[in-house]
């Protein structure tokens, strides 16, 4: 370790919670008093939380620490990431030479997070962490108490460890790592480390009166960085007073007076910059508002919202996206946003969705040289890990449709016809025996599994319908019939085909026996053990057994037991093969959802009805995992084949998994593995309420919003306010008064019209005082507020 001191005296931030005439000034802690909160649990201190903005956040533990953790960049996943480098591994604060160490309170805000040290003691103090909109700082605010009747001296010191250092294939675009150098003060009283043979800088500042710079080292944490420790001089606290501490750090790719001009924008403007984005996400929570009896599941899909902003990005040079999942997937992947969007949609501004695909489109295009394929994974440096798999074009198309659906963006749409040409081009060249199966690896990220894939028929199939019905729009008939054709083919086909009667499932994969053996024999060897899960072993060896023995006919095969669900939520399914599955698939869940591979499923399915970070030791993996993203489909299907009574024992699952470790969070594997936020998790909230339970349909280009709704029967009320809808706001208040249902349905347009779908057998309504007859179930309505009775 190269150990030097050094006596460097700045002009930094240090108390100004009070000035001389004792006034008030600007506090996060106070300014965050009445906002909405969620507390972390008292024995979760080692999960993970983020303090994000679109341009930098912070990741570290709830007791306020900053531990290596990430498999990507091992160990480097955490800290303070400005992508596409990483900043800082952590800070940490010491109060008369003794480190706070572990908060005992941590407290999850919408948009800042806060800890709670030292309470009871002498000195107390309350760390707030704070990242504004659309400029990359980090504002750190330290209240420090003392609740003595005595004076007391308080000394401090801030440690502040370095890492500069590239994202996740860095070295692809020549971002090598170096060692960090300490620069030392600069513009604005900022202390500037570099990466020594990159121009990638870290900066850290603060507001009035003197900080020294006591030493600096290289850190003991993985990586190149440096250890710098800020000594504060002493300072009087007077008996029951209160002071501030706050710091401010920021990065650049480009030179120090980009730190600098960033850190006086803070400086200078954090109570603006404070309300600014408190009233943004008051704003998020306005739009697409729900208020329900199940005030658990309102939380989820309020958090859920915050969740989302929470993972939009922008990045310098590549545009602005919507993260996987945070710590380990803080880039972009198409199936990912393609399952979030369509979710998301009517609950944020679409700019998101045009921006992302935008972004995804050229990139794809580039490194697939037009083809029509769209990448699968996209570091934030624009390096591609995976060009594509065989179902993530055509979600990418699918999902396009969605958002025209919603927003009525014919611009929009056109850019993704055209494309969708091309992706038919490009998926014909990979269905060798033209028999619309296209061959590949699909979503099953498991090894062998590249023959025919059911995710991969059923995204084709709803990818041609799809093609169709943009074909429609643009006026070419003649190609829409041929789309509708081959997706009505395709749909009966995978009927066929792929249904596996003995099991009421659908097959996992088409492939000869040989490779039905090799991956029959790998399953056994590697997800199968008779003190886990005998069944499954038992159900292999069988199936084995078969096809050796000539007795098996069947094209497909099913050994992994995958979710059939997909061809379900894409309308593919025949209504009583999805019936039959439904009523089977429970067997493959627990408390927190459904084995995203069935054949993982325990002999006993309450053996793992707990903590799975607790359980899994070693390399990340995802072969005994239960997924938000399976369980809302599960949630999506039972809404679309039996209705929203079915629905919601899923929803519960999925509720069962909310603040389960994270506050405000459901993890990627549940209840507590892997991602702690994932963008796809709102898909199981989102769409049963929205799209099914309030029914919304919309075609927004002609503005006309289908309502269709079902809401459980437990449920006396029900309000869906200012739902985005194109140019149009739409709000559905639903009460119900003894026998009688009664929909309230404004629109903030008035040249709008709802088709309002009456229930089974109800034949008339009164609207507006008046009775009217449904013409075959629907009654349309075209004042900009109705209200129907039935």
């Amino acid at each position: 370790m190269n150990k030097f001191l050094v006596s460097i005296i700045c002009t930094l931030l240090l108390f100004s919670c009070t000035d001389e005439k004792g006034k008030s000034t600007f506090s996060l802690n106070e300014e965050l008093k009445n906002t909405v909160n969620i507390k972390g649990q008292k024995d979760n201190g080692n999960y993970l939380y983020v303090t994000a903005g679109n341009m930098l956040y912070s990741i570290g533990d709830h007791y306020g620490g900053f531990p290596e953790i990430g498999f990507h960049v091992p160990g480097e996943m955490g800290g303070v990431w400005q992508h596409p480098i990483k900043l800082l591994d952590g800070f940490k604060l010491s109060v008369n030479n003794s480190d706070l160490g572990e908060c005992t309170q941590f407290i999850a805000y919408p948009f800042a997070n806060q800890f709670e040290y030292l309470q009871n003691q002498e000195i107390s103090v309350i760390r707030t962490d704070f990242v504004p909109d659309s400029l990359p700082v980090l504002v750190v605010e330290y209240l420090i108490q003392n609740n003595t009747s005595d004076v007391k001296k308080i000394d401090l010191s801030l440690r502040v460890d370095s890492d500069l250092s590239p994202v996740w294939l860095g070295e692809r675009s020549g971002m090598i790592d170096s060692r960090d150098t300490l620069l030392g003060i600069k513009e604005n009283n900022a202390i500037i480390v570099k990466d020594s043979l990159n121009e990638w800088y870290a900066g850290i500042s603060s507001e009035t009166d003197s900080l020294i710079i006591a030493s600096s080292e290289d850190s003991r944490l993985k990586g190149k960085g440096i250890s710098i420790r800020l000594n504060i001089p002493a300072q009087d606290l007077k008996a029951k007073e209160k002071k501030i501490v706050r710091f401010y750090m920021s990065g650049s790719m480009k030179n120090t007076t980009e730190i600098d001009q960033n850190l006086k924008i803070a400086k200078e403007n954090i109570k603006n910059l404070f309300a600014d984005k408190k009233q943004r996400y008051a704003d998020i929570d306005r739009r697409a508002e729900i208020t329900i009896p199940d005030t658990l599941l309102m939380q989820a899909y309020r958090w859920g919202k915050y969740n989302t902003d929470w993972l939009v990005r922008d990045v310098p040079g590549m545009g602005q996206g919507l993260n996987a999942g945070l710590p380990d997937y803080p880039w972009f992947f198409s199936n990912d946003q393609s399952s979030a969007f369509s979710a998301l949609v009517g609950t944020v501004e679409p700019c998101l969705f045009y921006n992302s695909w935008d972004m995804l489109l050229r990139i794809s295009n580039e490194y697939n040289n037009n083809s029509g394929r769209i990448v699968h994974e996209v570091s934030t440096n624009g390096q591609v890990y995976d060009k594509g798999r065989m179902e993530e074009s055509q979600e990418f198309i699918n999902t396009a449709w969605t958002v025209f659906k919603w927003t009525g963006n014919k611009d929009f749409l056109k850019t993704y016809y055209d494309h969708g040409k091309k992706v038919w081009q490009f998926l014909q060249e990979h269905d060798t025996d033209n028999n619309l199966y296209v061959e590949g690896y699909g979503g099953v990220e498991i090894e062998g599994l590249n023959d025919e894939m059911l995710d991969v028929a059923y995204h084709t199939q709803t990818f041609l319908q799809t093609m169709a019905e943009m074909a429609l729009v643009f006026g070419e008939s003649d190609l829409s019939k041929e789309y509708s054709e081959k997706a009505e083919i395709l749909k009966k086909k995978i009927n066929e085909d792929w249904w596996n009667e003995s099991e009421n499932r659908y097959f996992d994969f088409i492939s000869n026996k040989s490779k039905a053996l090799q991956l029959i024999d790998m399953a056994l060897e590697k997800r199968v053990s008779d003190n886990r899960n005998k069944w499954a072993k038992e159900k292999l060896t069988d199936l084995k057994i078969k096809i050796k023995n000539g007795e098996y006919n069947e094209k497909g095969y099913s050994v992994y037991y995958n979710p059939s669900t997909g061809v379900l939520t894409s309308d593919v399914a025949d209504k009583e093969k999805a019936v039959k599955y439904l009523e089977s698939v429970p067997f493959f869940t627990n408390k927190y959802g459904l084995y995203i591979s069935g054949i993982a499923r325990p002999d006993d399915i309450t053996l793992e009805e707990g903590s799975v970070a607790h359980r899994l030791t070693g390399e990340f993996n995802y072969h005994e995992a239960i997924m938000g993203g399976a369980t809302s489909g599960l949630a999506i299907a039972e809404c679309k084949y039996r209705g929203a009574d079915y629905a919601m024992p899923y929803i519960e699952k999925i509720l069962n998994n909310f603040s389960f470790a994270t506050p405000g969070t459901t993890y990627e594997v549940s209840p507590d593995y892997g991602m702690f936020v994932q963008a796809w998790n709102v898909s199981g909230i989102n769409i049963p309420l929205i799209q099914y339970i309030f029914g919304v349909n919309p075609m927004a280009y002609k503005k006309e919003i289908t309502i269709k709704p079902d809401m459980p029967s437990k449920w006396d009320y029900a309000k869906l306010e200012r739902l985005l809808v194109g140019n149009n706001e739409l709000s559905i208040d639903f009460k119900k008064s003894e026998n009688k249902r009664i929909y309230v349905i404004e629109n903030s347009q008035k040249d709008w019209v709802v088709n309002f779908k009456l229930a089974e057998n109800v034949n008339s309504a009164m609207v507006n005082g008046k009775e009217v007859k449904a013409d075959n179930g629907t009654i349309s309505l075209t004042r900009a507020k109705n209200t129907i009775e039935f």
